[in-house]
This record gives structure tokens, C-alpha cells and sequence, in this order.
């Protein structure tokens, strides 16, 4: 089982795309966002010799779906024997558009 940190950048990604607090409008915070999505990917990650790799094996990726933020995948960086790093994440922006579309709803 590998140790697992939250990157800087990744924190930093966090902090200036969800704020400390939800909106009126429902829009959800960065504690949403560290207590689920980021949450995840970090008990995924434990895994990561398991995770498939597309050109480097030291780089890895997760795909998470949540409930509030949509689908999301995380990239994991082996930074030195038994840790790796969730250095980014990026939301898919059409995932709900998708789902709304789904001809089975």
C-alpha cells in the first residue's frame, strides 16, 4: 500500500476553483470537494501499482464519479519509492449535460 499526499498545486486548484464556503446557489466548497471526490482519490491511490498507465508508469490516473461534483479524474505522480502525489484533477464540464441526455432516464 503506497502513501499518499495532496500536491500543492492540486491544494492550491482546490482552494481557488470551489472557496471556503457554498454558494446560495448551491454551488458546493472546497470541504465538498476534500471530503468526497479528493477523499476518494486518495484511498485509490493506495493502489496505485494497479492503476493502468499510458506512457509512464511513474504518472497514473483515477477516474471518480461523485454525486455532487460529476466525473472527475485525478493524476497521480510516484515522487519516491512507496508515495505518490495527486499533483492534478480535472472535472469533466459536460458530464451532467450527458446524463441529462441519457435516452434509459
Amino acid at each position: 500500500m503506497f502513501e499518499v499526499r495532496v500536491g500543492e498545486a492540486a491544494a492550491d486548484k482546490v482552494t481557488r476553483t470551489y472557496g471556503p464556503e457554498r454558494s446560495a446557489g448551491g454551488r458546493p466548497s472546497e470541504w465538498d470537494f476534500w471530503s468526497g471526490p479528493l477523499a476518494a482519490a486518495l484511498i485509490g491511490f493506495r493502489d496505485f501499482e494497479n492503476l493502468l498507465f499510458d506512457f509512464y508508469p511513474e504518472i497514473r490516473t483515477l477516474h471518480i464519479i461523485d454525486p455532487v461534483f460529476g466525473a472527475l479524474v485525478f493524476a497521480g505522480v510516484l515522487v519516491e519509492p512507496g508515495v505518490v502525489e495527486i499533483a492534478d484533477f480535472e472535472v469533466d464540464p459536460d458530464y451532467w449535460d450527458m446524463i441529462e441526455d441519457d435516452p434509459n432516464d
